[in-house]
């Protein structure tokens, strides 16, 4: 039996700058929007896989706001890049806010922590080369 990820699904107060914040700042595709509830849903891919799905506030709901700080629940996600400094550059020239510089961790991995729309924090990690 197979198993696999599937996507992730956020939540946001503006699903169409979301969608263009990932688009822009880690070149995914947004593939399909349609309608869901009294919203919409955006499909985004990277190097052709699904990976995510942004959709509004329907009408009715009240989304409790999300932070970057500790807690239960998904804590963060992540992106492997094979050259962590180089895109860590872009993305602050695109003035996207890093909550943890690249550091390297002692298993040789480098990684960092940028702010996503609506507080979502999302890890940059680079594994060692062999």
């Amino acid at each position: 039996m197979k198993i696999a990820l599937n996507h992730l699904h956020f939540r946001s107060g503006d699903p169409d700058a979301a969608a263009k914040w990932y688009c822009d700042n880690f070149g995914a595709k947004i593939t399909s929007e349609r309608p869901l509830s009294t919203t919409k849903s955006i499909q985004l891919e990277l190097e052709g896989e699904h990976i995510m799905t942004i959709s509004g506030q329907a009408e009715g709901e009240d989304p409790i706001a999300g932070t970057t700080e500790p807690r239960f629940g998904l804590d963060h996600f992540g992106f492997e890049t094979d050259d962590l400094m180089q895109l860590s550059e872009r993305l602050k020239k695109n003035g996207v806010k890093f909550n943890c510089e690249p550091w390297t961790m002692p298993s040789g991995s480098m990684v960092a922590f940028v702010v996503a729309p609506d507080e979502v924090s999302v890890e940059l990690i680079q594994r060692p080369t062999a």
